[in-house]
């Protein structure tokens, strides 16, 4: 670019859009996937210092008598707990109760599942980040990916 060119001259703060070759993009595509490998890998390794960490603390606890006596009495006590409320949840109005509240935690997950992608849709038509709810509320629209290992 000639800087005598008049057609050619640059104003500060404009900014000028460099093409990006197929070479550019693969290399940024590259060292993209590189990045994601060495963060999933970082995380595993958190992982497993987490688990031998615990592992420890756990240990810690478990090899205190004071702590292992009281332990046992919870679970004496708990097991008094989950035996009542076995019988209280076989009472029918009870059992109804339990399969209303499964039954909305459905729906509500059901409908959860729908607005995530009635707002993806709605980022792709508008290239909104937000929306305003009926009573003014602004909202922010967050994406969210991750990894799952396959079976």
């Amino acid at each position: 670019m000639a800087q005598d060119d008049p057609q050619e001259e640059i104003i500060e703060g404009e900014e000028i859009e460099v093409p990006v070759t197929g070479v550019d993009q693969a290399s940024a595509l590259l060292s993209l996937e590189e990045l994601i490998k060495n963060h999933i890998e970082a995380i595993d390794k958190l992982k497993i210092e987490v688990k031998q960490q615990r592992e420890m603390l756990e240990d810690s606890f478990n090899s205190n008598p004071t702590y292992r006596e009281h332990e046992e009495k919870v679970k004496e006590v708990m097991k008094g707990k989950n035996s009542v409320r076995q019988e209280i949840s076989k009472q029918p109005a009870v059992a109804a109760l339990n399969q209303k509240v499964k039954d909305l935690r459905f729906d509500m997950n059901e409908k959860s599942k729908t607005l995530s992608d009635l707002l993806q849709d709605y980022i792709e038509q508008t290239g909104a980040t937000s929306i305003e709810t009926r009573d003014g509320k602004v909202l922010e629209i967050v994406r969210t990916s991750k990894l799952v290992r396959r079976p």
